[in-house]
């Protein structure tokens, strides 16, 4: 038995408020907690379902948030630049941070975030793509379940019986609040597709103004080939629960990479299945643009 079998011995799948975690993750004791953790409204806090971009939008907000001096921050690990409130064992007194993270569905995030005074940028991606970013981490990820193939992911992913629960339900209860909270959405596929203006977009909803310099090397500290060889981004040393000979936190980065793992069938049943969840949502998500020519 290797190393990885080992480890993958080493969790459990838990469910809370009917959504699935996995210890030692997570924790029934601090999921409780931050039902009333006082969050300081002065910090932003992205929201995103995993595998959408997360990651990215960490590293352009804490730059953005530096005022200018993105040295002292660039070679700060992003997990305690932009820690998970629900990861343990996350104390808002131990780490420095400027920025908070989740996945959590909105009914499971503190009530305190849901005042109109914290910032919240929401990550979106289309789905597909996440279900084969989601699919190779779990692979990789010594404290989520090995799936048996694709297929089977595929199955349990619309079903909503991975952890973080349904893809549908968190982006459409999210989105079906905006209005209610100070939210910012932006795509990963935006991303790709001009980065800078993202940041623009960014920074201009934290009320914050870039000078050009500083804006250009925001932008150049976040490509993607920057990301996945920077120690501080890629979480190559900083996450020992996944196993680098398998898979890398950071994958290929790009837009339609689903159409390399979809059967034509299996394309066609999750249409079926998105036109009916997603038949009132009126945020058009990009699947593929390989005709654009500034793809990152």
């Amino acid at each position: 038995m290797d190393n990885n079998e080992v480890s993958k011995q080493l969790y459990e799948y838990f469910e809370f408020s009917g959504i699935t975690f996995s210890s030692p993750l997570h924790s029934l004791e601090l999921l409780e907690w931050l039902k009333d953790f006082d969050m300081d409204p002065d910090i932003p806090l992205i929201v995103s379902y995993p595998k959408s971009g997360t990651n990215w939008v960490q590293q352009m907000t804490s730059l953005i948030l530096a005022n200018g001096n993105i040295d002292s921050v660039k070679d700060k690990i992003l997990k305690y630049r932009a820690p998970w409130i629900e990861f343990v064992p996350f104390k808002p007194g131990d780490v420095d941070y400027q920025l908070l993270t989740t996945h959590l569905n909105y009914q499971m995030v503190p009530s305190s975030a849901k005042n109109r005074k914290t910032k919240i940028i929401y990550v979106a991606r289309n789905p597909k793509d996440v279900i084969v970013s989601f699919y190779h981490y779990h692979n990789c990820h010594q404290y989520l379940k090995t799936p048996k193939d694709f297929s089977e992911f595929l199955e349990q992913f619309v079903e909503g019986n991975v952890i973080y629960g349904s893809w549908f339900d968190h982006i459409r209860d999210w989105y079906s609040h905006k209005d209610e909270l100070d939210m910012l959405f932006v795509t990963y596929e935006d991303m790709q597709k001009d980065i800078r203006s993202v940041i623009e977009k960014v920074a201009s909803f934290l009320n914050k103004k870039l000078d050009g310099e500083t804006l250009e090397s925001i932008v150049d500290h976040c490509t993607f080939a920057y990301m996945k060889t920077n120690p501080a981004t890629n979480y190559r040393a900083a996450l020992q629960h996944i196993n680098h000979d398998i898979g890398n936190f950071f994958r290929k980065g790009t837009v339609g990479d689903w159409k390399n793992h979809f059967l034509v069938a299996q394309n066609e049943w999750f249409d079926s299945i998105y036109q009916k969840m997603m038949a009132e949502f009126p945020l058009k998500l990009v699947y593929d643009f390989s005709s654009v020519s500034n793809e990152q």
